[in-house]
């Protein structure tokens, strides 16, 4: 029904009711004038529930992802820089391999992805989230230092793989990487807070809209199927633009009420001197 369909459309029920209510003034109406019009009950319509406001993700920004990395054993240190630097998520991290890296390019080729649960090596979120990443020069040298005096040679190829001779489960990265990490350094979180490999990723997407980059350089680092995507996720970020252009509207808003505020006390003082 179209009540139903608006309220879908804009997740609110007061929308919905005020359509309601104005359809059945228009509908009486009709009836008044001798139109045979069906009667719709209140009680026929859905009237959905408002959507609740979505919590903003706890994320690390760069300076707390530089604390967690540093007191990060290895090899989460270095997946953790990845995360980090990159965005990468969970299961893109456990799956990479050496032939992910092109060091003469630069580039972090992203093709594969490990199941959270069996480890098992799958396609990537999304067909946009299969693509190369540049590789900055930090990241150039931790990945280089690791396959030259920590890399384990492996029938497959993995970068990191754990005491067995596997890729890590998804659940021990988060456990014995982040969590312990964060208990060394005293990092608390609200409760119900969700921690894991995507605070890193949260970060470098809060970091990168806040310092000013352009929504479809954002969306495209971060493998988002479309700036919607982005938006969706992150309209709670104030980035640089939208700041500078608050602080240009301020300023001017500012200046008007002083210049106000000025002739005020002039029109004041002169009647003060006419009395």
């Amino acid at each position: 029904m179209f009540v139903t369909a608006v309220g879908r459309r804009v997740d609110r029920r007061k929308t919905a009711e005020n359509v309601y209510g104005t359809l059945t003034s228009i509908l009486n109406k009709g009836r008044k004038w001798g139109y045979f019009i069906p009667e719709v009950k209140r009680q026929d319509i859905e009237f959905l529930a408002d959507e609740k406001p979505k919590d903003e993700p706890f994320y690390f920004d760069a300076n707390t992802a530089a604390r967690v990395i540093n007191v990060a054993p290895y090899p989460f240190k270095v997946m953790f820089i990845v995360a980090a630097i990159c965005g990468l998520r969970i299961g893109e991290v456990t799956a990479l391999k050496v032939s992910s890296l092109d060091f003469k390019r630069k580039l972090l080729h992203i093709t594969a992805a490990l199941d959270y649960a069996t480890r098992k090596e799958c396609t990537p979120k999304s067909h946009n989230s299969e693509a190369p990443l540049h590789m900055p020069e930090p990241l150039v040298k931790h990945l280089q230092d690791w396959t030259d005096k920590r890399y384990k040679p492996n029938p497959d190829g993995y970068l990191f793989l754990n005491s067995k001779g596997r890729p890590y489960p998804s659940d021990n990265v988060i456990k014995y990487g982040i969590h312990r990490a964060m208990e060394k350094l005293g990092i608390q979180t609200a409760k119900g807070a969700h921690i894991g490999i995507h605070c890193f990723r949260h970060g470098v997407t809060t970091e990168l809209l806040e310092s000013g980059t352009p929504i479809q350089v954002v969306t495209r680092m971060m493998r988002h199927g479309d700036s919607k995507a982005t938006l969706d996720h992150y309209a709670h970020v104030i980035g640089e633009t939208e700041r500078v252009a608050s602080e240009k509207f301020s300023q001017r808003i500012g200046q008007n009420i002083a210049q106000l505020e000025s002739d005020a006390e002039l029109e004041s003082a002169s009647a003060v001197k006419t009395a």
